[in-house]
């Protein structure tokens, strides 16, 4: 699953170097670090009339999938609704992905958890995206969560999470200027499927060892809710004598 809704600015239209024609849209930053997002949305029937129905500057509605590119590193949006016309002071920012965890990078900080997720979505001729191709989306998560999401976390595990987009820029040694997305986990909106590789992994191992000197100890798996082992009571067999008509008690 990927879906977005937010608010936008409509900022006017662009052609990529191959002359394909889209719609600019900004959309305001949360938080104070970052800055304001740049999506480019691709026009289709779902979204009604586009080009020629706004005028730059006007705010938008917009709910649809939101499309990574590998190749020029943008942001593509593909609407599945009719865009809207709504008031200056409203924002919204919300993304909905469910997939599975694709890289895990290594932790610099301690209440900072770095991952991407791995989705699946409808194929895009028009962006070069086939169905046999998938979405990386990076995330970020921090404190609790970051310390939740390591410790349940693995490389293919399944997780669903609501976040916020995100962008930000920065400068290389050379003096480029570059930038890259990324989605903010709420806190607390997010759900792991399927079994815990690391819990399985972490199972309490108990060291046992038969006596004998210099005897390594044997590792035994402990079972969750083991009971402890009762000493075992051997029962003596009656012999009875065929000869007699006696019986034993």
């Amino acid at each position: 699953m990927n879906t977005f809704t937010g608010v936008v600015t409509y900022m006017g239209e662009t052609f990529t170097d191959n002359g394909l024609r889209f719609m600019q849209l900004s959309l305001p930053k949360v938080g104070n670090s970052g800055t304001d997002v740049p999506i480019y949305m691709v026009p289709n029937r779902a979204a009604g009339e586009t080009f020629d129905a706004f005028a730059p500057g006007v705010k938008l509605l917009i709910n649809g999938r939101l499309y990574p590119s590998r190749q020029d590193y943008k942001m593509y949006f593909v609407p599945n609704q009719n865009l809207q016309l709504v008031s200056n002071g409203l924002v919204f920012n919300k993304v909905n992905l469910t997939g599975g965890i694709g890289y895990i990078a290594e932790q610099k900080r301690e209440d900072l958890i770095n991952f991407t997720i791995m989705c699946n979505a409808p194929a895009q001729q028009i962006i070069g995206h086939t169905w046999d191709d998938s979405l990386s989306f990076r995330i970020e998560a921090w404190g609790d969560d970051c310390k939740r999401i390591e410790r349940l976390g693995h490389v293919g595990r399944m997780i669903s999470l609501e976040g916020v987009l995100r962008y930000s820029t920065w400068r290389t040694a050379d003096g480029q200027e570059r930038g890259g997305y990324s989605i903010r986990a709420r806190s607390g909106l997010y759900q792991f499927f399927g079994k815990n590789k690391k819990k399985d992994e972490g199972e309490e191992i108990k060291m046992v060892s038969s006596g004998q000197k210099y005897e390594a100890p044997t590792a035994v798996k402990a079972e969750p809710y083991q009971s402890a082992v009762k000493q075992s009571v051997v029962l003596n067999p009656v012999v009875i004598d065929d000869d007699t008509d006696e019986l034993p008690f």
